[in-house]
């Protein structure tokens, strides 16, 4: 008896496992018939032939109860390569940055070049590739910093990989994702279709496309919700906003100001940060040199807006310096 259990329970599992296997293969193919109408209506055969990107953005960051405006420039050189540069400024923190990958080594560079009033951000948890942190710690270990830079690269491409899926319909290569289609979402602005895409290495968002026009609307994913220290003129958790206009700190000030922003974060490093749906929302289509391009970016964590970029130009297939994808440190 036992046997004959055992025999209906394996054959159960196999038609089990075929049948989702040839669910699965159903959803791929029409994840393919979708995404392909998606590239015909963006850009169709000049699509195929992109191989390097750049474009050029005005972002605006809503952090706490002030904001913070950056100028942005993104580069694409496929299939290993990408580079964001950036420079911020606001009433607490003005910084410049690069952060990106070569293959699986990691580009990074700049840092804080200047603090009005003596204020500080660090920001941790959110979407971006990397963490701004005050100075005063020990330096890495050759060994930590090999993790440091490995986390850099994994969440470079996966940010490019997200943003590619709103630009293009496809991730960046280096994630080497599967598509598979998840369904139809509608609204009262009409119907999209929903294609989920992930790989082995933890990515994983869903791309929305509107049924009528074939371009993408939003991709959404999970990820830890944005936390953030504000350290000012001594005082951690101070208002930004007060701190323009004031006296520059003493040397005994900042090392304060440093040691109670170290407190916070090795606080703060104890505590799991909470998940939360992120949206990116791609919108205002533009012909750029025979490829359609969004050129209205927000980005939107709990339902709650926190970045939006204007984007000023896009340069396809420009040549790029490879000199631009090295380290700055």
């Amino acid at each position: 008896m036992r046997s004959l259990i055992w025999r209906a329970s394996s054959i159960a599992a196999v038609l089990l496992l075929a049948f989702s296997a040839g669910a699965f293969a159903q959803q791929e193919s029409k994840a393919a018939d979708v995404l392909a109408g998606t590239r015909k209506a963006i850009g169709g055969k000049k699509l195929d032939t992109l191989t390097s990107l750049s474009v050029q953005a005005a972002a605006q960051r809503n952090v706490g109860s002030f904001q913070i405006t950056s100028d942005l420039e993104l580069l694409v050189d496929m299939p290993d390569k990408y580079l964001r540069s950036e420079t911020s400024n606001g009433p607490m923190v003005n910084m410049a940055s690069t952060l990106g990958f070569n293959g699986d080594r990691a580009v990074k560079g700049g840092g804080a070049v200047g603090t009005p009033g003596g204020g500080m951000v660090i920001r941790m948890g959110g979407p971006g590739p990397g963490a701004a942190t005050l100075g005063g710690g020990e330096r890495p270990t050759p060994e930590q910093q090999a993790q440091l830079d490995k986390q850099v690269v994994r969440s470079a491409r996966q940010e490019i990989g997200r943003l590619m899926l709103g630009w293009f319909a496809m991730a960046h290569p280096s994630l080497s994702v599967q598509y598979s289609y998840a369904g139809e979402a509608e609204s009262p602005d009409g119907k999209a279709f929903m294609v989920d895409v992930k790989n082995s290495d933890g990515f994983a968002a869903r791309l929305f496309i509107d049924e009528k026009t074939h371009l993408p609307l939003m991709v959404t994913y999970q990820g830890p919700q944005p936390r953030m220290i504000t350290v000012d003129g001594g005082r951690a958790g101070g208002d930004g906003a007060q701190s323009q206009g004031r006296r520059q700190m003493t040397p005994d000030e900042q090392k304060k100001m440093a040691a109670d922003a170290e407190a916070q974060l090795e606080q703060m490093k104890k505590q799991a940060p909470a998940m939360v749906e992120y949206a990116l929302f791609f919108d205002d289509w533009r012909d750029e040199d025979g490829i359609k391009f969004p050129h209205s970016f927000r980005r939107a964590a709990a339902g709650t807006t926190t970045e939006e970029w204007t984007v000023n130009k896009v340069k396809v297939n420009p040549k790029i310096d490879p000199k631009k994808f090295e380290s700055e440190h």
